[in-house]
C-alpha cells in the first residue's frame, strides 16, 4: 500500500477499487458489445435502414415505437448477453485486479421461528415454512452497480434478469 493510501478510509478503498475494475470490465470485457451498438444507433441515426446495419458480428435488437410495424421509428439498441457470461467478465476482471469474487461468497442460512400457540409453554414448527439458504456476495452486486454507472456515463442502461439474461440497451439520438 502507497503512502497516499495509507490515509484512506477502507470504504473510499474500496470505493475506488470497484471503480478500477468497474472500469477493467467496460473497457476490455464489453467494449465490444458497445461499440457494436453505439455503431449501430449513429447509423441508424444517420438514416440508414435498418436492414443495412453493420451489426460487428453481435444479435442487436432493435426496439421500435410500434413492435408490429416494421416502419414506425427505431428507437433504441439492444443486446442480450447470457448472465453466466457477463457474471464472468466481471469475475475476469475482478481477478485481474486481485480480488477473487468467490473468496467474497457468504453462504446466509434462514431458520424458521417457532412459532407459540395458544396454551404452549414453548415453541413448535407446526407451521414450518422451510429452511432458506442462499449464496450472498456483497461485493459482487457492489461490481456490478459500479458497473451499472460506468455504462450509464456512457448513454447505455443495463437490466438483469436474474438466471436468465443481462440486457444492453442504448438509445438512439436524433439529431
Amino acid at each position: 500500500m502507497g503512502t497516499h493510501e495509507a490515509g484512506n478510509a477502507p470504504w473510499q478503498r474500496q470505493r475506488r477499487e470497484l471503480k478500477e475494475i468497474s472500469d477493467l470490465v467496460v473497457r476490455d470485457h464489453l467494449e465490444g458489445i458497445l461499440k457494436a451498438m453505439q455503431s449501430a444507433a449513429d447509423q441508424i441515426s444517420s438514416g440508414r435502414a435498418a436492414e443495412e446495419i453493420d451489426d460487428g458480428g453481435y444479435q442487436l435488437y432493435l426496439a421500435r415505437t410500434d413492435p408490429q410495424d416494421r416502419s414506425s421509428r427505431t428507437e433504441a439498441v439492444l443486446y442480450a448477453l447470457n448472465h453466466e457470461e457477463f457474471y464472468s467478465h466481471l469475475e475476469k476482471a475482478a481477478g485481474e485486479s486481485g480480488l477473487c469474487l468467490e473468496e467474497e461468497t457468504r453462504l446466509e442460512v434462514e431458520l424458521p421461528e417457532a412459532e407459540f400457540e395458544e396454551n404452549m409453554i414453548t415453541g413448535g414448527f407446526e407451521k414450518y415454512k422451510g429452511l432458506a439458504v442462499e449464496h450472498h456476495n456483497q461485493c459482487l452486486e457492489e461490481l456490478m452497480v459500479a458497473v451499472c454507472y460506468r455504462l450509464r456515463e456512457r448513454g447505455f442502461a443495463l437490466a438483469c434478469v436474474p438466471d436468465e439474461d443481462v440486457i444492453f440497451y442504448l438509445p438512439i439520438g436524433r439529431g
